[in-house]
């Protein structure tokens, strides 16, 4: 076994994973983490030791071409370094730390990259989605990897939607429909006024409707990653405390999704932050993911998603990138 880290630098929330992993990173057959039951030996190649979260907002404000903010950057940063000092503390190789679309779009990335104490390694869009499709592929049993799979990822900033194989991605595509940048462009008042809704569902429909159409008639294992589709599961299921197991392989019914997203949306953030399941730090951001998500099961045609905990962090810890 060896244990490995790492961390996702995202426009919402930086994430840490640490894991043993038994097998050598890179190899072709990535496995699933813990879900309802404990893996055994002979199907589970990583077993997380280690996860957090916290919400930072790297992307609070941030525009296309904009510049981060000194205070996101600062607050950020300041996650990093406690998490690779956590890391470093059970063990672990130094992390590979990844940053996605804040990062991507700012024009001052240096405002953070200077000030984690490590190397970051800025994704593109088309990185980011394989990965995230690989780490969901790992997620999957092993009966069930050979399956055509079709990946949802909803972030704070961006949309990532692949498909293929566990021989191959065949395809991705990558959409800045985030919800931390969908809310700050469309919903301004608290709850969100009826035509703010209905412009963000506009919105949303001629971004992914082109993207959405082809995929309709593939026959594949719809799996969601992401913290909007985990909270949904969690939100669901009246979670509280917010227990991975039970989110991991957890199976949200479309009809579920679509009354979660009216009840979110006509909710006052008061009343969303006093939900079960729901951290509060997400209530904000939660409802804009909500409406993407109920977008993409009714284009798509299908009445349910496998949410899945596994992602591109079990992509970057089974598969590290150079730093």
């Amino acid at each position: 076994m060896t244990r490995r880290a790492a961390i996702d630098v995202g426009t919402n929330s930086v994430r840490l994973l640490v894991a043993d992993v038994a097998h050598p990173p890179g190899s072709a057959l990535p496995v699933s983490p813990a879900s309802r039951r404990p893996a055994s030996a002979a199907d589970s190649a990583l077993r997380p030791v280690l996860r957090h979260i916290t919400i930072t907002r790297l992307g609070d404000g941030l525009e296309p071409g904009g510049a981060i903010r000194p205070d996101a950057a600062e607050r950020t940063a300041a996650v990093v370094r406690a998490y690779l000092r956590r890391a470093a503390a059970t063990g672990a190789a130094p992390p590979v730390v990844a940053g996605t679309h804040a990062l991507r779009v700012a024009r001052n990335p240096e405002a953070l990259l200077g000030k984690v104490g490590a190397p970051v390694r800025v994704l593109t869009a088309e990185e980011e989605a394989r990965l995230g499709f690989r780490g969901a592929l790992a997620g999957l049993p092993a009966a069930r990897r050979a399956s055509r799979v079709l990946v949802v990822d909803i972030g704070g900033g961006s949309v990532e939607v692949a498909w293929g194989s566990s021989r191959d991605i065949e395809g991705s595509r990558s959409l800045p429909l985030g919800c931390v940048v969908l809310t700050r462009m469309f919903l301004a008042h608290d709850p969100p006024l009826p035509a703010e809704v209905a412009a963000l569902r506009a919105h949303v429909a001629r971004a992914l409707d082109p993207v959405l159409a082809p995929l309709r008639r593939l026959r594949s294992r719809l799996v969601g990653v992401g913290g909007t589709i985990t909270a949904m599961a969690a939100l669901a299921q009246r979670l509280s405390p917010y227990d991975p197991d039970r989110v991991h392989g957890y199976r949200l019914p479309a009809s579920r999704a679509r009354a979660l997203t009216a009840s979110l949306l006509a909710q006052p953030l008061a009343a969303r932050r006093r939900l079960p399941g729901l951290a509060p730090e997400r209530a904000d951001v939660i409802g804009a993911g909500a409406l993407v998500l109920e977008h993409l099961l009714g284009r798509l045609g299908r009445r349910s998603i496998v949410v899945s905990e596994a992602d591109l962090l079990w992509a970057l810890v089974l598969e590290p990138l150079p730093g």
